[in-house]
């Protein structure tokens, strides 16, 4: 269920990566990483203009974490758009609670500084354990599976109101349960970037190696 989010063909369409030259870096790079963390992780930061976003960009980011999220749900069972928006709700908050940020530059460098994020990641093994004692979660694998064996088709399970709330409350029992890590540190490289804003910022220089500590694929 907690698969890693892929947000990278986002982030690399809003931020034109390289050729930036001698121009003027806009933001530091620690606060850059913590902008791409917290957006990441819950949806939006404080420190959005130091990673050169602008609001189009943490919408984007946003629905890209949220179409990932639900798409990891709709093997299980298929959600109308309200369902999905209660869960997204629930995810995100959950997420904000409690996941902690810290960012500070190990190694400046003109070109390519080393920020050292310190992160309450997702505990991967814990959460899947929690999941697997989810009664509400076993009804609805059960309920779905009748269902479909009755010749029960998607757009028809989406309007099922029964079949909607038990989802919410299954799914959002467990996204309840998630477990994270004690504090983690991982270092992250910084290149130069051109921000949706048109100026030059830091971007870690490997996303996905990034979303892979905070959602505790490393």
């Amino acid at each position: 269920m907690f698969k890693k989010v892929l947000i990278c063909a986002v982030l690399t369409t809003a931020l034109m990566i390289g050729g930036c030259g001698e121009e003027k870096i806009i933001g530091t790079p620690e606060k850059a990483i913590l902008a791409y963390a917290e957006t990441v992780m819950t949806g939006t930061s404080e420190n959005l203009s130091e990673a050169g976003f602008v609001a189009d960009n943490q919408k984007e980011i946003r629905h890209a974490m949220t179409k990932k999220f639900i798409s990891s749900m709709e093997n299980i069972v298929p959600l109308n758009d309200d369902s999905a928006e209660q869960l997204t709700k629930i995810y995100f908050d959950k997420l904000k609670g409690n996941v902690t940020f810290k960012a500070t530059l190990k190694k400046d460098d003109a070109n390519n500084p080393i920020v050292e994020l310190t992160a309450t990641p997702i505990d991967q093994v814990a959460s899947a354990k929690s999941a697997g004692k989810n009664d509400e979660f076993i009804a609805l694998i059960g309920m779905i599976g009748k269902l479909k064996s009755e010749g029960a088709t998607d757009d028809q399970i989406k309007e099922n109101s029964d079949v909607q709330k038990l989802a919410v409350a299954a799914i959002g029992k467990t996204i309840d349960a998630l477990s994270f890590q004690p504090e983690q540190t991982f270092e992250v490289p910084c290149h130069k970037i051109k921000g949706s804003d048109g100026n030059t910022h830091w971007a870690p220089a490997d996303g996905d190696a990034l979303i892979n500590f905070l959602t505790g694929q490393s």
